[in-house]
């Protein structure tokens, strides 16, 4: 073998080898890239998550107030109902237990 084609082979082998070397550490850039973006999609995938769950919580707190809001308005309605009835008959209670006083 001759001193040019050893050289040419020694040539051609540190080529390959900066090649790798070049290979690998655009991989490794890539890689890298690749762990920023993903841990950005996953950050901007929880601020989304947490602002939809604030929002649903909130519409489901507003639909518990309504909710309890209507049940107090129809107790009041039934007590009101209720007092009225009372009173009506407060009248007859209050004549019978006079009369049964009065008359022994």
């Amino acid at each position: 073998m001759s001193l040019e084609a050893i050289k040419k082979i020694a040539e051609m082998e540190s080529d390959a080898e900066k090649q790798k070397t070049e290979a690998q550490a655009e991989a490794k850039r890539i890689i890298a890239a690749a762990e920023s973006q993903g841990r950005e999609i996953v950050s901007k995938a929880q601020t989304a998550a947490e602002a939809e769950v604030g929002e649903l919580c909130q519409k489901a707190e507003a639909a518990g107030k309504a909710a309890a809001q209507k049940i107090a308005e129809e107790i009041d309605a039934q007590c009101q109902k209720l007092r009225s009835g009372a009173a009506g008959r407060m009248d007859a209670a209050v004549s019978i237990i006079t009369g049964r006083v009065v008359n022994g």
